[in-house]
């Protein structure tokens, strides 16, 4: 029970239903991604949800409106402007073992360019592609690259729940890309 080190995650990452597909197991690029001592670096996917500029005065979050964004593709670099935030993607997939859960945190090179990685807690039993939100804290553009590291993501394993994510109908359960808020609400 506790921290899961290299050899504990690449088990998991190993036979017909792995915790992380595409799996690297070792670390390479710059930034990195790949698997590490405690940890596991992910990348950053293709597809960014971003605001449309000027469309309203208010985001609620109970009551998102689809048409104040729009998603875009890019292939190599998207370019993160000063003061915003975006939704992005992992290229991974997670398939959480029932008594496995993860947390992911902002790669060092980026932090010290001034980007915030923000995610949620990966919950026991969750399957799919991760959102992550992106903001740039700076005045100047943060280049992000499109299939290099983005965030480390730390799993801890503990006994299994009464109840999964998925087992409680979890509603971002089967994400294919980053995805919008949603709730009971909407």
């Amino acid at each position: 029970m506790g921290i899961l080190n290299d050899k504990e995650i690449a088990e998991l990452c190993r036979g017909n239903n792995p915790m992380l597909n595409p799996f690297i197991a070792q670390q390479e690029g710059h930034p990195s991604y790949g698997l590490g001592s405690f940890g596991y670096d992910l990348r950053l996917g293709r597809r960014f949800i971003l605001h449309r500029p000027h469309t309203a005065n208010i985001i609620d979050p109970r009551n998102i409106k689809k048409e104040l964004f729009k998603t875009i593709e890019v292939s190599d670099v998207f370019l993160l402007q000063p003061h915003s935030q975006v939704l992005a993607e992992s290229v991974e997939r997670f398939n959480m073992p029932d008594d496995v859960i993860a947390e992911v945190i902002g790669k060092s090179t980026y932090a010290r360019c001034g980007l915030l990685v923000n995610t949620t807690l990966i919950e026991a039993g969750w399957r799919g592609i991760l959102t992550m939100e992106l903001a740039n804290l700076t005045d100047l553009p943060i280049c992000l690259y499109v299939g290099y590291g983005i965030g480390q993501v730390i799993f801890h394993r503990g006994e299994r729940p009464q109840i999964t994510y998925a087992e409680k109908g979890g509603v971002y359960q089967n994400q294919k890309e980053a995805t919008l808020p949603i709730g009971e609400w909407g």
